[in-house]
């Protein structure tokens, strides 16, 4: 069992560096989410690490190595709440917390630096031993004073970060939060179940709660990196459909046909000129209340007198707007999923399988024959 643990976590830290490298060559690489959402998996790497080499390859070390290891995981809280921060966009409205939590971490290298005369000394054991375990005390409660600060922001603050929330719901980030408390749940349950082995505590009790969280903070590595991506490619996107629809909006002022329209043409000439279909809750009963005719009347003018229904129109006008920026070389470093939300849809999904409908190919294929 030692030995399939040992090997979980060496794979998880090779893992953790290779994610590392693979982002730095990305579009975002250098931006401050995702500089602090790497400091989270980097410091998780070198807590696995030093637990690792101790059990495994250092294991007759002196008691002072073996206790008093580099508190790498007080930064893995940290890291992560100020991700947070910025990925929400409201880093100018909180306290700098990493910069604190380095001078904390500061702290605690200079007093193992102190205690070093005691290196070889037995008669201190118990003494570091019991530093130890007041230092873990001190640093978890820290951790979840941040990690009940993350959740109120997330659940309590969202008045902060609301502009985030048009392209983000955060539901991955929250439960992300669900599982963290979770693991922080078994950290507490750790340290209450060794409170009486200071200088023999047993170490497999710490063996769940460091492979959940492994799992956990590389799952929410991935996460992170791939919404605040997405996130980032849809605010410019929109800033680029709202300059596409300025331009067609006084376009179609000059060239406006003063003849009279049926009432099918009033009505599509509205969604198509208001991009009414872009929004993704966009409804018959909306519709309706904006052109203030009955949701009946409404769809008896669009099923007799054109080829769709509601639904079947609204998502072939997403369809043919995605299909714009599908084919132009200067959108191509953009997300097919990040071009298909901004055009209306509410996932990646009803996406595909609504252009599929209108095109028989994938976003992917038509992308690829366009482009080439």
């Amino acid at each position: 069992m030692k030995h399939v643990f040992d090997f979980l976590m060496i794979s998880g830290v090779l893992l953790g560096i290779i994610f590392i490298i693979a982002m730095q060559f990305t579009k975002n690489g250098r931006d401050k989410s995702v500089l602090y959402l790497n400091f989270v998996i980097v410091f998780l790497i070198l807590n696995n690490l030093q637990a690792f080499l101790l059990e495994a390859v250092f294991i007759d070390a002196p008691f002072f190595i073996q206790r008093l290891q580099i508190p790498w995981y007080l930064m893995i809280l940290p890291s992560f709440y100020t991700f947070l921060i910025h990925y929400l966009k409201i880093e100018n409205k909180l306290f700098s917390i990493f910069k604190f939590s380095l001078i904390l971490f500061s702290i605690e290298l200079l007093i193992r630096i102190f205690l070093f005369p005691e290196y070889y000394t037995k008669d201190k054991n118990l003494t570091i031993g019991q530093y130890v375990q007041i230092e873990e005390i001190i640093n978890a409660s820290y951790s979840i004073y941040l990690f009940i600060k993350s959740l109120l922001i997330l659940f309590k603050y969202s008045a902060l970060y609301q502009p985030i929330l048009v392209f983000d719901n955060l539901k991955w980030l929250k439960n992300f939060m669900f599982l963290g408390g979770i693991v922080m749940l078994m950290w507490v349950c750790a340290i209450l179940l060794n409170i009486d082995n200071s200088v023999d505590p047993q170490e497999f009790i710490y063996y769940p709660l460091r492979l959940s969280s492994t799992i956990l903070l590389y799952w929410i590595g991935y996460q992170g990196f791939y919404n605040y991506s997405l996130m980032t490619e849809r605010i410019q996107l929109r800033k680029e459909i709202a300059s596409e629809a300025k331009e067609t909006a006084e376009a179609s002022l000059d060239s406006q046909n003063q003849s009279e329209e049926s009432k099918l043409e009033k009505i599509k000439k509205y969604i198509e000129k208001k991009q009414r279909y872009l929004d993704p809750a966009f409804s018959l009963e909306k519709l309706s209340s904006e052109m203030e005719i009955s949701t009946s009347s409404l769809s008896h003018i669009i099923n007799q007198e054109s080829e769709y229904n509601f639904s079947d129109y609204i998502n072939y006008l997403r369809v043919e707007k995605a299909k714009k920026f599908l084919k132009k070389p200067n959108y191509a470093a953009y997300t097919i999923v990040a071009i298909g939300l901004e055009c209306g849809f509410n996932s990646k999904s009803t996406f595909y399988s609504a252009f599929k409908k209108f095109t028989s190919v994938t976003p992917s294929e038509y992308r690829q024959i366009k482009v080439l």
